[in-house]
């Protein structure tokens, strides 16, 4: 059958996706046991049944209480294809709420037609033939119904919403399913005259009835096998189980002369029912489930959208701030833009290495790397540290001061020719209930470095952000030699360390 799906948010992974319909959803191992288990009732069902031949009491009201939740269960079981089927339109879906609306108006029908469970004799057709071609009629349509749903399932083609509207669909195949009805009631009443009896009496069968009984099974039978061989949802698994629940009726009464209210003749009738009605409690549960975990998945998607729209704010607020303090250093235009350019780039680049996180952590060693990596040469950069993990606030503001440190370098110090080189190392020191980070930036080999730097927005921002963002401390000294900048802060999560050289 085919499969729609939509992704579960909360895990986030294609091992829990789901499908929008319950017919969708492929039978697990749960499930899988749960029909077993039924399987291994029906075999203690059949036994019982065999050795129970026992007349008991007379309750005449069973018969149409019993078929009354049995018509209900099945209209109900159909109501919910149906809507299936409008969220999905396959007719293998068409087909088998058809078998559902078959079985439930024919198990109103026998009611009617059932000496005894109204009034003393029936309500409709023969005392002795009706009810029991009318129960053939009951378990030859559902079964065919099965069969072409098992089919068509294989088709795998969508029905065209073009053709036909949905609401269309539905309805003449209601209206078919309760002409037929109709139909083959009126034959099994009006008709009783022409058939042969089934019964001896009120309460004995006929041995026609054992051939009856005989051709259900050969049907049922057939629709179990076929949804065997092509089973693949959770649908096709519990609809076995509902043709199972019928098994134990036929096989006896093709075997035996199962007379009317016997023990064995109640029981088949009660399990009938429980089990009959399985595929209800099912798709229902499973739909209980799935609406759950929808409801989940749409709060998760609200709570990351918020988040999403929360970080484009401060994205863009940010970019506003680095704008406006690019603008008050001063220079022409080309200056400006160009400056705006790479600290913009900068931060792209720390959002990068968040979002492959999935904005949990960053390696200390790929962020060095990134914002080095366009003035980075075989011997002009030597990088040297534990590979620390930052949170994202850490990443976030430390590569906004490496990107400075690198610029500064690559325009007046170590950078600015082939002979320079700059050197970055970082430790991790134990400091009170948080560890320490200490990063030291150093530049050697550059061109003279005046003894006093003129402040900027490059530099000011180097001194004050880790303060104001991370509670750390910077020290930034020029010296004639090169620039040096130590920078300390606690590290909330440390994760794993490994050496790395160059």
């Amino acid at each position: 059958m085919q499969k729609t799906f939509t992704g579960d948010l909360d895990a986030g992974t294609g091992a829990d996706d789901f499908p929008i319909v319950i017919t969708a959803m492929p039978a697990n191992a749960r499930h899988h046991k749960i029909a077993f288990r039924g399987f291994a009732i029906l075999v203690v069902v059949v036994a019982i049944m065999m050795v129970t031949n026992i007349p008991v009491a007379h309750v005449y009201s069973f018969v149409p209480i019993v078929q009354i939740v049995m018509c209900v269960a099945n209209l109900l079981t159909a109501a919910f294809l149906f809507a299936q089927y409008w969220v999905q339109p396959r007719r293998a879906l068409l087909a088998l709420a058809s078998g559902f609306v078959f079985s439930g108006l024919f198990a109103f029908a026998q009611t009617l037609a059932y000496p005894g469970a109204y009034v003393e004799g029936v309500l409709i057709g023969d005392d002795l033939s009706s009810a029991g071609w009318l129960f053939l009629c009951w378990h030859t349509t559902f079964p065919l119904a099965v069969i072409v749903y098992s089919l068509l399932t294989d088709v795998g083609e969508a029905a065209n919403d073009s053709e036909r509207p949905r609401w269309v669909a539905i309805g003449i195949t209601i209206g078919c399913v309760v002409a037929a009805t109709a139909t083959l009631t009126w034959g099994a009443t009006e008709g009783a005259a022409y058939l042969p009896s089934l019964h001896k009496n009120a309460y004995e069968q006929a041995a026609l009835s054992r051939g009856v009984a005989l051709f259900c099974m050969l049907v049922n039978t057939t629709a179990i096998v076929l949804l065997f061989i092509r089973r693949q949802t959770i649908l096709d698994q519990w609809l076995i189980v509902t043709l199972l629940a019928w098994v134990p009726n036929f096989v006896v009464a093709s075997l035996f002369i199962v007379n009317r209210f016997t023990l064995g003749w109640y029981i088949a009738r009660v399990y009938a029912l429980l089990a009959g009605s399985s595929l209800l409690f099912v798709l229902l549960t499973e739909t209980m489930l799935l609406y759950t975990r929808l409801r989940r998945s749409e709060q998760r998607q609200r709570l990351l959208t918020a988040e999403l729209d929360h970080r484009v704010k401060n994205i863009l607020m940010q970019i506003a701030v680095v704008a406006t303090s690019t603008r008050r250093g001063g220079g022409s235009i080309d200056d400006f833009v160009r400056s705006l350019n790479g600290r913009i780039k900068s931060m792209a680049a720390a959002h990068t290495l968040l979002s492959e996180s999935g904005w949990q952590s960053v390696g200390l060693d790929a962020l060095v790397r990134t914002e080095l990596a366009p003035y980075m040469t075989d011997t002009n950069v030597k990088i040297r540290g534990a590979d620390v993990m930052l949170a994202p606030a850490g990443t976030q503001a430390l590569a906004k001061v490496l990107h400075e440190l690198a610029t500064n370098a690559a325009k007046y110090g170590a950078l600015s020719i082939p002979s320079g080189q700059v050197s970055v190392s970082w430790d991790r020191e134990p400091s009170g209930q948080a560890p320490t980070l200490i990063l030291e930036w150093r530049e050697l080999g550059g061109p003279p470095v005046a003894s006093e730097v003129q402040s900027s927005y490059g530099t000011n921002l180097i001194r004050n952000l880790i303060p104001h963002e991370l509670g750390g401390t910077v020290d930034l000294v020029f010296a004639a030699d090169g620039a040096w900048c130590r920078i300390a802060f606690p590290i909330a999560r440390y994760d794993h360390m490994r050496t790395q050289c160059q």
